[in-house]
């Protein structure tokens, strides 16, 4: 377990205000410990994958990371992009393991976009949370738990095609959350299936 001082460090890569850890941790205190899994899911290749969608937009295979955005917008128009690209046919495995009621699927860019996204996939039954950057994932489930769960499951685990904040926060969610923090990596096989879910 983090020490109060390494957990106030951590959190000001996190937040311009770091000071909320002590909100956090007095309200932290009042909440209920169950003996459940809370389980979080990014959606983008972890739920769905996009390599089909580089395989057939050149475009989008040269323009990576902030750039994937502009050319969806401005040169594959928003709606005809998700029309043609996004589809119920993906693999359930992980999808599966949710309970709507207390799951969350945890995304990040813009939130037009993941919305349509979630819709054309029909999750409309699932808590789809969309924030600015992976980074900001961190803060999500923290609040998420103590704002909105308003108890402290024994075990959140994260399925992740990229976990490295995860990896990077853990002990500071543990430590702060007084729950395990399972990470799981997701390598998908486009829409077909998985290569792997593991533990890391």
């Amino acid at each position: 377990m983090l020490t109060h001082e390494a957990m106030l460090t951590k959190m000001k890569k996190l937040t311009d205000r770091p000071l909320v850890l002590n909100f956090y941790i007095e309200e932290v205190k009042h909440l209920e410990k169950k003996e459940s899994a809370l389980r979080v899911s990014d959606l983008d290749d972890t739920l769905f994958g996009r390599g089909d969608q580089l395989e057939s937009e050149v475009k989008l295979r040269e323009n990576r990371g902030a750039s994937w955005i502009d050319v969806i917008i401005n040169d594959l128009w928003l709606h005809t992009f998700i029309q043609e690209q996004y589809h119920t046919d993906f693999p359930r495995d992980i999808l599966d393991l949710l309970d709507p009621k207390i799951d969350i699927i945890l995304t990040a860019g813009m939130v037009e976009l993941q919305r349509m996204k979630a819709q054309k996939m029909q999750l409309d039954n699932y808590t789809v949370k969309i924030v600015d950057t992976w980074i900001d994932k961190i803060m999500a489930v923290i609040q998420y738990v103590i704002f909105e769960l308003k108890y402290i499951p024994s075990e959140i685990i994260v399925y992740e095609d990229r976990p490295e904040y995860f990896i990077e926060y853990r002990e500071l969610m543990e430590s702060l959350l007084w729950t395990k923090l399972t990470i799981m990596f997701v390598e998908m096989n486009g829409n077909d299936g998985y290569k792997s879910i593991q533990e890391v």
